[in-house]
């Protein structure tokens, strides 16, 4: 397991790397003024320090209580092939119903998944989610969201 790790942080060292390399050629600019490659390659950079740290700590840790056990043994198959699913609808509902009526089905399903008896926590949940993004990205910071055929936000 810990080779298969290894070898996970390289390609992802390598892929950071690309895209740092990309950026650049986006032209970067400066923080005062922000070229089109600018977050790409923070984001670039930020995910290779983290693989490189991660390729640190598994190349010198011990791993003398190793199982072979199979790495992806306790995922609930289920739940996370629901969760894809569903932002895969999410976004192929988002244009027709608009963000708030989408966001809030989507977030019915994912906080439901989770806690599927508590319906009190779920909904205002929720609610909450979209009221915070909302008034940040639509209120704060300008951003336009799909209205929908329903016109609503």
């Amino acid at each position: 397991m810990r080779r298969a790790e290894q070898i996970a942080c390289l390609f992802w060292i390598i892929v950071s790397l690309v895209v740092c390399a990309g950026a650049i050629g986006l032209k970067l600019g400066t923080p005062s003024d922000p070229g089109p490659g600018f977050l790409p390659f923070g984001t670039g950079a930020l995910l290779g320090i983290l693989a490189f740290v991660h390729l640190m700590k598994v190349s010198t840790a011990s791993f003398k209580g190793e199982s072979g056990e199979f790495l992806w043994q306790q995922v609930i198959w289920r739940r996370t092939i629901s969760v894809v699913l569903s932002v895969l609808v999410y976004a192929l509902l988002l244009p027709h119903l608009g963000y708030l009526i989408a966001t809030f089905i989507l977030m019915v399903i994912l906080f439901s998944l989770y806690d599927r008896r508590r319906w009190g926590v779920v909904i205002p949940a929720s609610l909450l989610v979209i009221g915070i993004t909302y008034l940040v990205f639509h209120v704060w910071l300008k951003v336009q969201f799909p209205t929908g055929f329903f016109r609503i936000g």
